[in-house]
């Protein structure tokens, strides 16, 4: 075992007759094997069951790609910032400046979901604002849950800040969501650097110290609960030389990392860019960062990486997204949208009609075709890109035997 350079290897493997999955860890002096968290192990049951779901894959995404263009299909995914409030002052976001008189109450929650249109809904994405300053959180995971039959994953993003509030808010959601039901709840702290970048980013002073301290009372909770960790990366101006750094900070904490270019759309409002501009200089390294780092490989991240790289050379968007046909936005002032890059994408608002009447009106209709022509073709997002190369499974195929074909031939 001393001979072994790889600091970070882990290995699983199944005990037989026991369904318990281990993994071996290095400790100051040897290396042993200990058991992995039940988080951990509901991770690597679900890519296990994946693999026994691949025929359907090929079915479902014959389906998803007539999605859109031969009839109007219902939402997959739900978007949904619970609320505008948020205790962070983040230089890439204006959304803790807007001043929201109202703020979408349970009732109305509960109404929206109720109605049918939410049956083939898959994954949930709970954000905000700051998601866990709402008292309700738990409450409204239990709605969208009863009304997602379908549902098989739920992430909910926090900054981390106010360690106490958010694990009081995550145990009181672990104990009303049903988990025989859901593949993963994954709960997404955001990191944007080292101490000193990370809280000039955020505006908090001491923000990092409490992300760090959030994080290790989730990867507590993760050792007796089905839930995963990450962290997540807005890749910008003040944090492009950290990112090696904060990889292996990810990697030292034992939870992933999610890395994804900074946007500029109208969800975020972002009014002063002086410090979110890339250089020329700052441009070329990120693309050395890209080709470096994100783009061997032949995951669905390494797809979406290449497609980027190419984007930022002046090609036209290749990855798939699901936010034109597929994806249900709703915010805290009850406008419903499929995504927010342009402050003319809204289909309408459910405290002036019914949802089902929204998502399929001809005002909706008219906005997704003009999507499709104006912004999706130069849209480099990364939101939505795993969950369609799931459905989008040919597109994703090509790429990757063109990968092992490669790799074949230049051993």
């Amino acid at each position: 075992m001393e001979n072994l350079s790889l600091k970070y290897m882990k290995r699983r493997t199944r005990n037989k007759g026991i369904n318990t999955v281990w993994k071996l860890v290095e400790t100051e002096k040897k290396w042993e094997i200990e058991k992995i968290s039940i988080g951990e192990r509901a991770y690597v049951s679900n890519g296990i069951r994946q693999i026994f779901r691949f025929p359907l894959y090929i079915i479902e995404g014959v389906r998803y790609h007539l999605g859109g263009s031969l009839f109007a299909p219902k939402p997959r995914m739900v978007q949904f910032p619970v609320c505008d409030r948020c205790n962070a002052k983040c230089i890439m976001c204006n959304r803790w400046q807007k001043e929201t008189k109202t703020e979408i109450s349970i009732e109305k929650i509960r109404e929206v979901f109720s109605n049918s249109l939410f049956s083939q809904v898959e994954d949930v994405n709970l954000h905000g604002g700051e998601p866990t300053l709402r008292k309700d959180l738990a409450e409204i995971c239990k709605i969208i849950q009863g009304s997602c039959p379908k549902m098989k994953r739920m992430w909910i993003s926090t900054n981390g800040f106010g360690p106490r509030r958010i694990e009081k808010r995550i145990q009181e959601t672990l104990k009303i969501l049903d988990f025989k039901k859901l593949d993963f709840l994954e709960i997404n702290v955001s990191i944007d650097g080292l101490e000193e970048t990370h809280d000039k980013i955020r505006g908090v002073n001491g923000g990092f110290k409490q992300s760090i301290e959030t994080i290790q009372i989730l990867k507590r909770l993760e050792k007796s609960h089905p839930i995963k960790v990450s962290i997540g990366t807005v890749i910008q101006p003040l944090n492009l030389y950290e990112i090696d750094e904060i990889e292996k900070f990810a990697e030292d904490l034992g939870v992933s990392v999610i890395f994804q270019p900074l946007m500029f759309d109208e969800f975020f409002n972002i009014q002063d860019k002086r410090n979110l501009m890339f250089s020329e200089y700052d441009k070329e390294e990120l693309k050395r960062l890209i080709d470096r780092k994100f783009v061997k490989g032949s995951l669905t991240t390494n797809f979406y990486w290449c497609d980027f790289l190419s984007m930022t050379n002046g090609a036209k968007r290749k990855s798939p997204c699901p936010f034109d046909r597929y994806v249900f936005s709703l915010y805290p002032t009850g406008e419903v949208l499929p995504c927010s890059r342009e402050d003319w994408i809204v289909f309408g608002n459910v405290y002036d009609e019914p949802v089902d009447r929204i998502w399929y009106g001809q005002k909706a209709e008219e906005i997704r075709q003009r999507m499709r022509k104006e912004v999706c073709p130069t849209c480099s997002s990364y939101c939505g890109v795993e969950f369609s190369l799931q459905k989008e499974f040919f597109k994703y195929l090509r790429f990757y035997l063109k990968r092992r074909i490669f790799h074949l031939f230049h051993r």
